[in-house]
């Protein structure tokens, strides 16, 4: 297996760092969240370079379902992940008012799920939410002070659901496709029931889970055991991502779970000061994906749950270069 990487052109990676550098992070917050701000926000990007990696983006995620960006060390600002999501033309999800980015450093003295030093779950992203997140990005600020640690981890629901059928595991299928189950939030209060997946969608969370189960909901199977033959299934159908200073991924959240591995840390000073990973992390809540064709003002593109969505050409293509490139997207792209 190999990774499905895209590495920044370097008019892009200047064109990136410049935008960036002109305005704090609230400000492009802020412009993200406004439709017309957004549109003139991408066109400060534009450039020939920045069109085609765009539509490398696409070709990668109609194949993957994920990408890996990688950048450099001076795009390591959080404001890079606002800039980066622009290609998406994307709905983005934001709290606390007009917020977008969560920052993360892991840490020796949290049991938080996103802050521990220890493995986490193969899982998707606010999955109690009646529409969760479409899309996941994870921005490296810092990678883990120990090489191998700190990795991600991706496993696409088709590859997932063929192996558990390889291992004969009838019973974890069936509790993902057709158990009626509930999950439940701790932190927000989230509640959900219904079919975890489908052949191409889902939503899990091991924890969300437990946490139903502690208050009395049941399950036709012992839940561990569920558990466990997704977890060792999803570890057969992944590699680990190393994400350097300055890389991204760009993950669906609706058509695959991702996973981040132990991480560690240097003190400088114990107990209170050491190098750790650090992340910046969004979700937007509609990605195109399934199928392109044009339309007057860009690509016309029909996501995974049917919706149409259309790329501008200020954060996708002059029409010129979309009609020369349309040919190559449909040589790649899979029938879903």
């Amino acid at each position: 297996m190999s990774i499905p990487e895209i590495n920044l052109h370097g008019s892009v990676s200047d064109a990136l760092l410049a935008v960036s550098l002109r305005e704090p992070l609230e400000l492009l917050e802020m412009r993200a969240l406004a439709p017309s701000l957004r549109d003139a926000l991408a066109g400060e990007l534009l450039c020939p370079e920045w069109q085609a990696f765009v539509v490398e983006l696409s070709q990668v995620w109609n194949r993957f379902d994920h990408a890996v960006i990688r950048g450099t060390s001076v795009l390591s600002d959080e404001r890079i992940a606002v800039l980066l999501a622009l290609a998406l033309n994307a709905r983005f999800k934001h709290y606390r008012g007009n917020k977008i980015v969560k920052h993360f450093k892991m840490s020796p003295w949290t049991n938080e799920l996103s802050q521990t030093l220890g493995d986490g779950h193969f899982h998707t992203d606010l999955n109690t939410a009646s529409e969760p997140p479409r899309i996941t990005l994870i921005h490296c600020r810092v990678p883990d002070p120990t090489p191998g640690y700190g990795a991600l981890r991706v496993a696409r629901i088709p590859d997932l659901l063929a192996e558990l059928r390889r291992r004969g595991a009838d019973k974890t299928i069936r509790f993902l496709l057709r158990d009626s189950v509930s999950i439940v939030d701790d932190r927000a209060q989230g509640l959900w029931s219904g079919t975890m997946a489908s052949e191409s969608t889902i939503r899990f969370h091991p924890e969300t889970l437990k946490a139903a189960q502690r208050r009395g909901a049941s399950f036709i199977d012992p839940l561990e055991e569920q558990l466990d033959a997704i977890h060792d299934a999803a570890l057969a159908v992944s590699y680990p991502i190393e994400l350097g200073m300055g890389d991204t991924l760009l993950v669906s959240n609706v058509r695959a779970l991702h996973y981040r591995g132990e991480c560690t840390v240097q003190y400088m000073d114990f107990p209170r000061h050491f190098q750790a990973r650090q992340i910046s992390t969004h979700g937007a809540l509609r990605f195109p994906r399934a199928s392109f064709g044009t339309s007057v003002d860009g690509w016309e593109c029909r996501g995974c749950d049917g919706q149409s969505t259309t790329l501008h050409p200020a954060s996708a293509l002059s029409m010129a270069l979309l009609h020369a490139t349309l040919p190559v997207i449909a040589v790649h792209e899979r029938m879903r």
